[in-house]
């Protein structure tokens, strides 16, 4: 039993700092220059209005819907198992963002049980999970919905602008990380599985 438990956190060690020698140092720093870029314009009165939660609500749903509606057309139509992986993360990302009861719990867990299955499957995900770009992409969307998820809990407020909430930082950030989504799931159309890895399955 010890034994299996050591060889699995050796198993997703390897996973992390395999992904960590991919990501760029500057992905770390993306949800920064986001926080900047939105409180600069926040100080734009024309701009202002458009930044707000109510807006932000109705467009993350329209960003997420076409990026769930591509994933969804990747998996159908291409057989490689990182298309039904993506599709599935696209799925849990919109059905967060429709607010229903339990979907915003039940996202954490669909996001555990992807990632976790990613390590567990990395083999498989193969020429996906050594892509220098589809991993950067996939670090900057999940760094930067982390740090949304620390406005959310307030951790910034004792530094925030006069006259700005949190609220404006982890929606408009939440926006970047939809964003950066749909951006993988585009690229990830050009990325070319070799024939030997088209049939594979975990």
């Amino acid at each position: 039993m010890l034994d299996r438990l050591t060889t699995q956190i050796a198993w997703h060690w390897t996973t992390a700092t395999h992904v960590l020698r991919l990501t760029p140092v500057w992905v770390w720093i993306v949800p920064v220059v986001g926080a900047f870029v939105v409180n600069l314009l926040n100080t734009n009165a024309v701009i202002a209005p458009y930044l707000t939660k109510d807006v932000a609500e109705f467009i993350s749903p329209i960003i997420l819907a076409m990026a769930l509606a591509l994933a969804a057309c990747l998996a159908a139509m291409k057989s490689h198992v990182f298309y039904k992986w993506q599709a599935l993360f696209a799925l849990a990302l919109f059905l967060r963002e429709l607010h229903f009861a339990g979907t915003n719990t039940g996202f954490y867990i669909a996001m555990v049980l992807l990632i976790g299955w990613a390590s567990y499957a990395r083999d498989f995900l193969e020429p996906f999970f050594s892509d220098r770009k589809i991993v950067t992409l996939l670090t900057a969307i999940i760094w930067t919905y982390l740090v949304s998820k620390t406005f959310d809990r307030h951790m910034w407020d004792h530094v925030l602008p006069a006259g700005t909430t949190s609220n404006l930082f982890e929606e408009n950030l939440e926006i970047l990380g939809h964003t950066l989504f749909l951006a993988l799931v585009v690229v990830s159309i050009g990325t070319k599985a070799p024939a030997s890895a088209l049939s594979r399955n975990p």
